[in-house]
């Protein structure tokens, strides 16, 4: 299965903010959409000091009122969400989030795991969606992206083929060696020894399963691990810190 390649590009949300990695093509079709994975220079862990000052920071740099996370079991769950007020909103446990609301930043951490977002775009009958999920190899075995695929469709009707699928930067399938279990779980021959497991390529694969269209599935060139070590937080480079990924749709400028 041919997915498509891409190198986020590097750029600062704003003067003195944090620094991004956003989808190109993205970024040029769909001005309404703010997106991106953040680097080591901010720490986004729940555990490092207060995340409210870091998480706002980058709410507010990209134009939005409140950002919205929650603690990642490594599930399947995926809200829906609208805060009604400003600021940072700690969301029950699960491992992504939707919304409609404009001026809502979803974000998940990762550092290794594969950051999946979802975008639906605007049509004459329907407005725009947008998603986040967090996908680490239990999260991908519980079926996250799949979950994520249908809520897209129970709560905003959008069919999978009309959504566009990101995902972003993570360990690469050179990098990610696990053990015979992990293969047999995401639904792969099962090596005798420990093997490379191309993750997000398992993701993309079982995104087109679910019923996306592969023109509309992309991959992160960033490795968090090789080609993206002195850029990205990796777990198995020895990191215990985390970066974001992050949805949004602009504000209208009305609210």
């Amino acid at each position: 299965m041919n997915i498509r390649t891409i190198r986020e590009a590097r750029l600062r949300a704003a003067a003195g903010g944090p620094e991004i990695l956003a989808h190109p093509g993205w970024s040029e079709a769909w001005p309404w959409l703010l997106q991106g994975t953040t680097t080591r220079d901010r720490d986004f862990a729940l555990a490092a000091g207060d995340p409210g000052v870091v998480w706002g920071e980058l709410a507010s740099a990209i134009g939005c009122r409140a950002a919205v996370h929650a603690r990642q079991p490594h599930g399947s769950a995926v809200g829906v969400r609208a805060p009604a007020g400003p600021g940072f909103h700690l969301a029950a446990d699960s491992d992504g989030h939707l919304t409609r609301e404009g001026g809502v930043m979803l974000g998940v951490t990762t550092a290794d795991c594969v950051p999946i977002t979802l975008v639906a775009t605007p049509s004459a009958s329907t407005p725009a969606a947008v998603g986040v999920l967090h996908a680490g190899w239990r999260g991908a075995a519980a079926g996250v992206l799949e979950r994520g695929i249908r809520r897209m469709r129970d709560a905003f009707g959008i069919r999978p083929d009309d959504l566009h699928i990101h995902l972003g930067p993570s360990i690469c399938g050179d990098c990610y060696e696990v053990g015979p279990e992990v293969h047999e779980a995401l639904g792969l021959a099962r090596p005798d020894a420990p093997t490379p497991v191309d993750l997000a390529g398992a993701l993309a694969r079982r995104a087109v399963e679910a019923g996306a269209d592969p023109t509309r599935v992309t991959r992160s060139a960033w490795c968090t691990l090789c080609t993206g070590r002195e850029l990205l937080r990796s777990h198995r480079g020895g990191d215990a810190g985390r970066q974001i990924a992050f949805v949004a749709i602009k504000r209208s400028p009305r609210r």
